[in-house]
């Protein structure tokens, strides 16, 4: 036969086409499975959009008058579960000086508008500050208790200093505007059309950390092992309909 190797009988080269035919499809398959499985980690173990985040730009402004007795606020709304801090970026104008600040975490109630409700609030953490640690680095975690349920809730963080000190030059990094989702920026219990520079933290961003609250360390492995088996028998049930229908298109010997 002409297209056959020489030497060959004619039903040789149909076998030859059929192995190779399935050297391709198992290799096709294994290749599904590896985006498939790399596709599921990366959706698993990326961060959702639950963390309010306001970053820095070139028309960001410093509030100041810490030093002088002021309290500045940001209020935000959190879609994440496990809020454990709050990142701010503050920094040294002039000479700091000495002297503590307090900051404070609330959690605030809103209206059916969004409004925030005045006098409904409840403390949940606070604690003082050196001006040093607060300015030391680009950014300043306010490390608070971790709140399980924050998700669907608004809270507001609070910055002052107790025994205001003028010399202590502290500035926050802001911007005008509404940057993050149900949140805005008060001085003084004011507010202004303006937001911190901030970031809150939660530790429940990805779905992995949610299914690992969940279930816990028990109920997780079982989960993971489940999925393994669920996967496998997804793909030797693609071979074996991919091997059958390749049966059915190869000529008998």
């Amino acid at each position: 036969m002409k297209g056959d190797r020489a030497g060959e009988s004619p039903s040789v080269a149909p076998a030859r086409q059929s192995r190779a035919s399935g050297r391709w499809t198992g290799a096709a398959l294994l290749a599904a499975a590896v985006i498939t499985l790399a596709t599921e980690t990366y959706l698993v173990a990326v961060r959702t959009a639950g963390v309010p985040r306001v970053t820095r730009t070139d028309q960001s402004f410093l509030v100041d008058g810490l030093g002088q007795g002021h309290r500045v606020s940001q209020t935000f709304w959190m879609r994440a579960g496990g809020l454990d801090g709050v990142r701010l970026s503050a920094v040294a104008q002039g000479e700091a000086g000495a002297g503590n600040f307090a900051m404070a975490l609330y959690e605030v109630s809103r209206d059916r508008d969004g409004a925030l409700v005045d006098g409904a609030e409840r403390l949940l953490f606070r604690d003082r500050v050196t001006a040093g640690a607060l300015t030391r680095h680009p950014t300043f975690l306010f490390a608070v208790p971790r709140v399980d349920d924050s998700a669907g809730r608004s809270y507001r963080v609070d910055i002052w200093m107790p025994e205001p000190r003028p010399d202590a030059g502290i500035g926050l990094w802001a911007i005008d505007g509404r940057a993050s989702e149900g949140g805005s920026l008060f001085i003084n219990g004011q507010s202004a059309y303006a937001e911190l520079v901030f970031e809150a933290r939660a530790t429940r961003t990805t779905v992995w950390a949610r299914l690992r609250y969940r279930f816990g360390g028990a109920g997780l492995t079982l989960l993971l092992i489940l999925a393994a088996v669920a996967h496998a028998a997804l793909f030797v049930g693609l071979r074996a309909v991919v091997a059958g229908a390749h049966g059915l298109t190869v000529p008998p010997k």
